[in-house]
């Protein structure tokens, strides 16, 4: 194989090999060391290893696994940039943290295996568009900005208790995730961080304040890149929230439309009157009703009826658009209930 090799250290690979072993004894990786390896489909590291430097495998399109030894304790940046077919990663359990880019652009990576970091730098992940779910340690703190922007199929993931920074951008466009929980320990969370552009469910703790540029910065701004990915003017395809109990927040930075939304959650997620939503929805019944009949929010309908936000005759002009019999016959019965009681009021 063709290895220049100074000192210990791999300073530049020129092969065409399908299955690259580099020698025992090595303990550095210099930078760019694979670039333009491009027959490269599989790597074997020594245990002597060490230390990676930046870029290593950058552009490597065929690789497709890596291994990282558990002797590792450093990385630069950008090692698997851009390595289109990289699927599998095992990184050292002595790694600290994820350096910025490091597999940015992986378009098929399905699964990395974490050590115990503290720090995602900056985009490590931005664009790994096949990436579904991770498992994130217990010992992170720290998420920079736009790690897993752009993740269109990641579907689920955990926050560690103890987490403490979430950056800019850090879940932006993040369009298949349902659900983020925001643990406690949060004490900043980034501009855009949680707009997602999906249906998503929010599970903060009450000790974390939400401003409203975390969640729409889309949605102030009022520009929309629609499914189709032109321009379409709507902002309503970004207020995807649902079942979020969003408390700690101050309604009036948000624009009119965003407030039902949060009223909407409000309602679903219940848990204690709030008085910025009721009044909310007291003064915008038509527009919150038309959101829950119109998305089958019926969850939210019936706890606004038993907070008397509502009546049954309000909802009586909505009935037609039910098409679901039990909710139907449901509401059915609370109207006759109520008339019943407005009868027995009268005498």
């Amino acid at each position: 194989m063709a290895f220049t090799i100074i000192a210990n250290t791999l300073k530049k690979y020129e092969g065409n090999d399908t299955h690259v072993i580099i020698p025992d004894g090595i303990e550095a990786i210099a930078d760019y060391a694979f670039y333009g390896a491009a027959m490269m489909e599989q790597v074997t590291f020594p245990e002597s290893l060490r230390e990676i430097g930046s870029d290593v495998f950058y552009g490597c399109e065929k690789l497709k696994e890596a291994w990282i030894p558990d002797g590792v304790s450093w990385m630069g940046s950008a090692v698997f940039s851009r390595c289109a077919n990289l699927e599998k990663v095992r990184l050292s359990k002595r790694l600290t943290s994820l350096p910025k880019i490091t597999f940015f652009q992986c378009a098929n990576l399905k699964e990395v295996i974490l050590p115990s970091v503290r720090r995602l730098s900056r985009a490590c992940f931005q664009q790994c568009h096949s990436l579904e779910r991770i498992e994130l340690p217990s010992s992170l703190k720290f998420i920079e900005d736009n790690a897993f922007d752009d993740c269109i199929s990641l579907q689920e993931i955990e926050l560690p208790q103890g987490i403490e920074e979430i950056g800019e951008n850090a879940f932006f466009n993040c369009a298949s995730l349902r659900r983020i929980n925001l643990p406690s320990s949060l004490t900043f969370i980034g501009k855009g961080a949680l707009e997602t552009h999906g249906r998503i469910r929010i599970d903060a703790d009450e000790s974390i304040y939400l401003a409203a540029g975390m969640l729409e910065n889309n949605w102030n701004m009022n520009w929309n890149f629609g499914s189709n990915g032109h321009y379409n003017g709507r902002n309503e395809d970004n207020y995807q929230l649902y079942d979020s109990w969003l408390c700690n927040l101050d309604l009036n930075q948000w624009k009119p439309f965003a407030r039902s939304v949060l009223t909407v959650n409000y309602l679903e997620s219940f848990r204690r009157p709030l008085a910025m939503y009721d009044s909310w929805f007291l003064a915008n019944k038509e527009e919150c009703l038309e959101m829950i009949i119109s998305q089958k929010r019926y969850k939210a309908l019936y706890q606004a009826l038993d907070l008397q936000l509502v009546t049954s005759a309000m909802i009586a002009p909505y009935l037609s658009r039910i098409k679901e019999p039990d909710e139907r016959a449901k509401l059915l019965e609370i109207s006759r209930s109520q008339e019943e009681e407005d009868l027995l009021d009268l005498l």
